[in-house]
């Protein structure tokens, strides 16, 4: 019995101290120390301000932009995509900007496209990937693209 009497008194006890806590914290109050600008900061009231007289806005007669765009005529470009209407890249044309060559696989960039060795480009295969330079063949024949 003296053990549940102590559980008890125990479980009493906390909220009683947590009461006395509060009490007693609130019952401190403390000053602000505050320099007489950060006073008058702290303080500040906007209906204090002195009113300020509105002025009127001066009138505007018209307002122009500078720039001048006149509408062009059409003339008559066509509505296909222009990659439909230019002719094919001969191999001369093509641009080769990065070759990358690994033990396990050959990638470089022709034309803005990232290719394999093996794949498909523009009714091209891409035979070989070298350090420097890509073999394409068609039934054409072979192009050897250099590196720029």
């Amino acid at each position: 019995m003296n053990n549940d009497r102590k559980i008890i008194i125990f479980f009493i006890s906390i909220p009683l101290a947590a009461i006395l806590i509060i009490f007693l914290v609130s019952k401190v109050k403390f000053d602000l120390s505050l320099s007489p600008l950060e006073k008058k900061l702290f303080y500040f009231n906007y209906e204090s301000t002195p009113k300020i007289i509105e002025r009127m806005p001066a009138p505007v007669k018209s307002i122009k932009s500078p720039i001048v765009i006149s509408k062009l005529p059409e003339r008559g470009f066509p509505d296909a995509p222009l990659i439909s209407v230019t002719p094919p890249l001969s191999g001369a044309d093509r641009k080769v900007s990065l070759i990358f060559v690994n033990r396990n696989r050959k990638m470089a960039i022709i034309d803005g496209k990232l290719l394999n060795e093996g794949d498909v480009f523009d009714h091209h295969r891409i035979a070989r990937i070298e350090k420097d330079k890509v073999l394409l063949k068609n039934k054409e024949g072979e192009i050897w693209l250099k590196l720029e």
